[in-house]
């Protein structure tokens, strides 16, 4: 397997040619998703010691249940569905906090919440995914862990066939 900077090399290295077929329109979304794809949201997510985790600096923590419910090179290896059980599980983590938060709240000054109103509106959430730079992030998300998972199987299968030490 591929060490984290040899991930990193490759998946930069790619990245120009990536940016090179897309419309000039797309290229903050799809680069903002691809770096962070490449640097954060890796799928080498599921092990706590990884490259990516320490990236995250003192969040780090919010990798430690995922490296116990997913094992290493399982779903987080997985093209498009290890992107999106990372995203969910972020969003499950940050939905986490938020009904942390507003319990706080709640005990500190119940009538606060009175003032404010929580209502999603699918609408406006179908609006925001439909929108340009949300798809180009989304893509350069996916295209990242693509390529950190290609990396993965050429570098496993040279070694099988030892080309490589």
């Amino acid at each position: 397997m591929a060490a984290g900077r040899t991930h990193d090399i490759i998946n930069l290295s790619f990245l120009p040619v990536a940016v090179y077929y897309l419309q000039p329109e797309n290229f903050g979304g799809f680069i903002s998703g691809y770096i962070i794809g490449t640097f954060f949201l890796s799928p080498d997510n599921d092990i706590y010691h990884s490259k990516p985790n320490r990236r995250w600096k003192v969040l780090r923590f919010v990798w430690y249940p995922y490296t116990r419910i997913f094992s290493h090179r399982g779903v987080s290896h997985l093209p498009v569905l290890g992107s999106i059980f990372k995203l969910f599980y972020l969003i499950f983590v940050i939905f986490t906090v938020f009904l942390f938060m507003l319990f706080l709240i709640y005990l500190i000054q119940p009538d606060l919440l009175n003032r404010f109103s929580f209502e999603v509106n699918l609408d406006s959430l179908l609006l925001i995914l439909k929108h340009p730079f949300t798809v180009s992030f989304l893509i350069g998300l996916l295209l990242s862990e693509i390529v950190h998972i290609a990396t993965d199987v050429l570098y496993s299968t040279a070694k099988r066939l030892k080309l490589i030490r």
